[in-house]
């Protein structure tokens, strides 16, 4: 069925006519007329964002490299990060950048609720080519959230949102709530019909099918950068991208892909292959423990020893590494690093034991329903592969698919009994904080869903575990965290997400890194990114 579905797609995709040196994607925007070129408004920009802005640096998490931008060097104190400026950059309208463009984007990235305020005091210019962000909580995180954000809000044009930000209190407890809203109002009102960034491609045109990025011949590593433009085709279900790629007419993307597709992909594509880096997240099921049978813990368990991750994750997601029982808060491949070599010791490990789950899943009382967003085809397989194993054991169980907004919005109500949802995220600061704050934050979505009571003890730690800059302390922290993650049971993993990255040697671009390069660790953070990144490093050159 599967098969037969592609075939028809792929008679449907237009012959691509290979232009070299035009790199070609796929990605998501809202349709014309609704589009527009607003960073901050709602739908704004979307995934042309990656390829027109840019941050100051870029981020490598393995190794933790950080590679020259929109910035050359930096120096930082607890207190303090000194940032300086790459020269003759210039906006694609053809201003002069400078730091007064990198404030005004924080700044008006405050209406927005950028995490980095939560630690920023405020900025200082000293001259146009050094920024000093000074900081009233030092963090752990501060650098990278400084250093990664991308620059989008030139002060030239931003100046009428630079005056009424002046003087609104940015400490907590001072801040006027309505003050706040009334700006954030006039900043979304805004509509430029393309975005306008310092980043290697500017756009020329977009429409409801796809987006045409050209280089920008002003660029100030233009000598190292070899691409002439980008190509993006709108991404609307998964297995449309599976055509193009069997089409050979994309030259990077990351879809959803169970096995048999990706096989076949390959084996009718040969100048395909795949990387597969960490996604940084974890996916599995969130149990809504209000009612019964789900209030008890013990249910949970039973749960929790009844699904045969491994078959779930064979399912899919084919390319990521199936979760061991434990539920940590943490993605597994970071569990070392943060808790030490016996991260394990003395939890509860919820290996498969189908026995062990049927006595404690008796008397389950009434159908479960387990629900997915409709249109990821990762989380609505793990729902579907759990319905059956749960089916299997005694329980009765099926599959409900919900549309994006009700989806979000029976998870924050508790109206569910079980969803697939992303777990454990690592974030742009690859950080516990972030993570665990999934969990235990004063805001944290998985433990509103749960519906267990919320343990202010668990939110001061995760408060002090922003902070900390000990790492014993954080490796403290973070045990804490993990081991109450691990016995509420309210969250049973399935997998550790790894990406599928086809990319293709010709014939429009050639030049991706090797599937041991370092480079790949960088996808989490943005696939798009990355792509733009390679390009402007040079790897990404036109195929001979």
């Amino acid at each position: 069925m599967k098969q037969a579905l592609l075939g028809v797609l792929l008679a449907g995709c237009a012959a691509q006519v290979p232009q070299t040196g035009i790199l070609c994607t796929a990605g998501e925007w809202d349709m014309p007329p609704a589009y527009h070129g607003n960073p901050w408004a709602p739908g704004g920009v979307g995934v042309a964002r990656s390829f027109v802005f840019e941050g100051l640096f870029d981020y490598i998490p393995q190794g933790k490299q950080l590679i020259p931008r929109l910035a050359r060097s930096f120096e930082e104190t607890p207190q303090k990060l000194t940032v300086h400026l790459e020269p003759n950059v210039r906006w694609h309208d053809g201003h002069s950048f400078s730091s007064a463009d990198v404030a005004a984007t924080f700044q008006v990235g405050f209406l927005k609720g950028l995490e980095i305020w939560y630690y920023l005091d405020h900025i200082e210019t000293p001259d146009d080519l050094t920024v000093i962000f000074h900081w009233r909580r030092p963090s752990p995180t501060n650098r990278l959230l400084a250093l990664t954000e991308p620059i989008v809000s030139p002060a030239h044009l931003n100046q009428q949102h630079l005056d009424a930000l002046r003087g609104l209190p940015h400490q907590e407890g001072e801040r006027d709530a309505t003050a706040e809203a009334a700006r954030r109002e006039l900043l979304f009102a805004e509509r430029p019909p393309l975005p306008m960034g310092t980043g290697p491609f500017r756009m020329r045109k977009v429409t409801a099918s796809d987006m045409v990025l050209d280089r920008f011949e002003n660029y100030y590593r233009a000598e190292q950068m070899h691409l002439q433009g980008v190509r993006i085709a709108r991404w609307g279900r998964n297995e449309v991208i599976w055509s193009y790629l069997y089409a050979g007419q994309l030259d990077a993307i990351s879809p959803a892909c169970p096995f048999d597709v990706a096989q076949e992909i390959l084996r009718r594509n040969p100048s395909l292959s795949v990387r597969k880096p960490s996604d940084m997240n974890e996916m599995g099921l969130v149990i809504n423990c209000r009612d019964k049978p789900l209030k008890d813990l013990s249910f949970r368990r039973g749960l929790a020893y009844g699904l045969d991750r491994e078959a779930i994750r064979q399912l899919a997601c084919p390319a990521g590494d199936t979760s061991q029982g434990l539920s940590l808060g943490l993605v597994p491949s970071q569990a070392e690093e943060w808790l030490g070599n016996q991260y394990s010791s003395g939890l509860t490990r919820y290996s498969y034991d189908s026995e062990k789950a049927r006595q404690l899943l008796q008397n389950a009382g009434r159908e479960l329903e387990i629900m997915a967003p409709a249109g990821f085809t990762d989380l609505a397989l793990l729902a579907e592969a759990a319905a059956s194993q749960l089916n299997k054991l005694g329980v009765a169980a099926n599959v409900r698919l919900v549309q994006g907004e009700l989806y979000a919005q029976l998870m924050n109500e508790g109206k569910f009994d079980i969803a697939a949802v992303f777990g454990a995220q690592m974030g742009p600061t690859v950080h516990p904080s972030t993570s665990e704050g999934r969990f235990f934050a004063a805001d944290a979505q998985l433990e509103k869903a749960s519906g267990l009571p919320r343990s202010r003890q668990a939110q001061d730690w995760v408060a002090e575990l922003r902070v900390s800059l000990d790492p014993r302390r954080t490796r403290e922290l973070t045990g804490r965290l993990a081991r109450q993650q691990n016995e509420s049971v309210s969250f049973i993993p399935c997998f550790e997400k790894r990406l599928m990255v086809f990319v293709q040697n010709g014939p429009r671009v050639e030049g991706w890194p090797s599937e041991d390069s370092p480079l790949w660790s960088a996808a989490p953070l943005g696939v798009e990114r990355l792509y733009c990144s390679l390009a402007v490093q040079g790897y990404l050159r036109p195929s001979k």
